[in-house]
């Protein structure tokens, strides 16, 4: 398994675009994959600074995503970014560290402290780091901010 950048292929965006969708419709109904497209499309043409938009790939096969984006829409935030968005593995690779080398691959672009929400996988950031500031709310669902403070 390797992590890269996003490629410029089409069909890997609006594929990873759907996914997002589907995972966080509940979170942020109005979304839509041209949302997802323009930033990916941000992403690609970013250089160093953020938004990144990485892939994992096992083979030729795309089983992951992640981002680092300056704002991640949480209303209210207090915090500066930039945001770790947009963590997908597929179901299939769950639990083999593909989500794991996504998080790295980010923290390795960051040059600052790094934020997050989340609604349920607090445990598993501590376990890479990540320590809790706060609790939130989007669309009415509560999420956890966590940050990775930069070294």
């Amino acid at each position: 398994m390797r992590v890269v950048e996003l490629p410029d292929d089409d069909n890997v965006r609006l594929m990873i675009a759907r996914w997002c969708l589907e995972e966080w419709a509940h979170l942020f109904p109005e979304d839509t994959e041209q949302w997802y497209l323009d930033m990916y499309a941000d992403a690609y043409s970013s250089g160093s600074n953020p938004p990144h938009a990485l892939v994992a790939l096992e083979g030729d096969t795309v089983v992951g995503t992640a981002s680092l984006v300056p704002d991640d829409d949480l209303p209210g935030a207090r915090e500066p970014g930039p945001w770790l968005a947009a963590v997908y593995v597929t179901p299939s690779h769950r639990g083999r560290g593909v989500g794991r080398a996504l998080v790295t691959a980010i923290l390795d672009r960051a040059e600052s402290d790094v934020w997050l929400y989340t609604e349920n996988e607090m445990s598993w950031y501590e376990s890479m780091g990540w320590t809790r500031v706060r609790d939130s709310e989007v669309n009415g669902h509560p999420v956890t901010v966590m940050v990775n403070r930069a070294v």
